[in-house]
């Protein structure tokens, strides 16, 4: 995304206040920006009230389940029969989503801080971050970090000086969607394919090599950060009268929208604020028509639900959506949703693992049927199957890869059926090339 924007006033910058600041990318430059403050502290602390501080935070997973991140960590077992292991999931693969990637760029010693947090807390002497091959950049920074990390002393075998060994790897992908599944992740750690694992076991007991593992994103392990530095009451006090959803958030947003980027608000944040106000609102001549607010697997909003909801994961449902990954992808009254749910489609079709049949079928001919009304062939009754076809792709499957395809073909139906039946009355004239 280059350099970011001006910070908005309403924006709260915590995790993106060094974005765009070439410095804060060495150790002597994290360390006078007061990076490494958390790490020390919580290496003075037993891992059990360092995971019982962030509990309190009320700090909830930034990669798109919104789990309970202490309550994670505390599932790793107390005693240190097998090895421990960490994953960070760097592959952010999520269409409309590009937070982690800026986090890697422009400060890859909080991640770095981030994670020596999370493994000193969940008794892990190794972490993976897995990484999105084709992230180039933030894979060359965050190896330099790692490497001045070692240096300095940060990691290795006296880390600190607190005589714990905490190391890190970086793993690189090789851009599979599906491994940004944390059952997958692992597979494609311990160098198998990347299929999605049948729970149970959950990684907690079984994980990476067969060892209980923890597999966190990149911005939940940089958020632990605040929390430790600030307190868990400061972190909390940050939402707005939410308690269920706390500290802030970076949104990614892209589409039809002056002034597309990352920015971070506190939870509860309105979306429409956020399209209207920080992102300069639609180009001249247009008005907002959509938006998907948690990246391309979640529910489609349109105009009126977008302007009511609020970004927070209790805000997000009650519109009919989720919080996501925070990929917030805007459509003007220029976009044809048809075309646009049909390229998601065939998105998710080229990516499913084909492990599962509904998810291999169901996406496949999903795009099939999407296309076909696309040309003018379409039959009203096609409809009815795409959206049976998604029933039978929803909480079938090994993950939930299929309901990522399903979801904004049933939103997009329900909320712009005329679209959809304008192409099979040849009311609209057919798509001749379906790139």
């Amino acid at each position: 995304m280059g350099y970011p924007h001006e910070p908005h006033p309403k924006e709260t910058l915590i995790l993106s206040k060094h974005f765009g600041d070439a410095g804060a990318r060495s150790y002597d430059g994290w360390v006078k920006c007061g990076g490494y403050q958390a790490l020390k502290r919580a290496l003075a602390m037993d891992p059990a009230d360092v995971i019982e501080i962030v509990k309190e935070s009320g700090l909830r997973g930034r990669g798109g389940a919104g789990f309970p991140t202490g309550l994670k960590w505390s599932f790793m077992p107390k005693e240190r029969r097998k090895p421990h292991y960490l994953c960070c999931n760097a592959d952010e693969s999520e269409p409309g989503t590009f937070k982690d990637r800026e986090i890697m760029r422009w400060t890859p010693h909080a991640l770095i801080e981030g994670c020596a947090i999370a493994q000193h807390a969940i008794q892990a002497e190794v972490c993976y971050i897995y990484i999105r091959g084709e992230f180039t950049e933030p894979i060359a920074i965050m190896q330099a970090a790692l490497d001045e990390a070692y240096r300095e002393g940060v990691l290795g075998g006296n880390a600190m000086g607190t005589n714990r060994r905490i190391d890190m790897y970086i793993h690189r992908g090789a851009g599979a969607y599906i491994c940004g599944e944390e059952t997958a992740l692992m597979n494609s750690i311990e160098g198998r394919r990347g299929n999605p694992r049948i729970r149970p076991p959950f990684p907690a007991q079984q994980g990476v090599f067969g060892m209980p593992t923890t597999i966190n994103n990149v911005e939940t392990l940089v958020s632990v950060l605040p929390v430790l530095n600030e307190g868990a009451e400061w972190y909390k006090d940050l939402s707005l009268g939410n308690p269920k959803s706390t500290g802030t958030k970076l949104f990614s947003v892209c589409g039809h929208v002056r002034k597309p980027g990352n920015y971070e608000v506190t939870m509860g944040f309105p979306l429409g604020e956020l399209v209207n106000d920080l992102c300069g609102g639609m180009r001249d001549g247009r008005t907002l028509k959509a938006c998907i607010p948690g990246g391309s697997s979640v529910p489609i909003l349109n105009r009126e639900e977008t302007e009511a909801c609020l970004l927070d994961y209790e805000g997000c449902v009650e519109q009919g959506t989720m919080l996501g990954s925070g990929g917030v992808i805007v459509f003007d009254d220029s976009a044809d949703m048809v075309y646009q749910i049909m390229r998601l489609a065939r998105f998710y079709a080229h990516e499913s693992c084909a492990q599962c049949t509904q998810c291999r079928e169901g996406t496949a001919w999903t795009v099939r049927i999407l296309e076909r009304i696309l040309r003018g062939e379409g039959e009203m009754k096609d409809l009815d199957l795409l959206l049976d076809l998604s029933e039978q792709m929803t909480g079938k499957t090994i993950c939930v890869l299929s309901d990522s395809c399903a979801a904004p073909i049933v939103s997009g139906i329900k909320k712009f059926r005329d679209e959809f039946e304008a192409y099979i009355t040849g009311a609209k004239q057919p798509v001749a090339a379906l790139t």
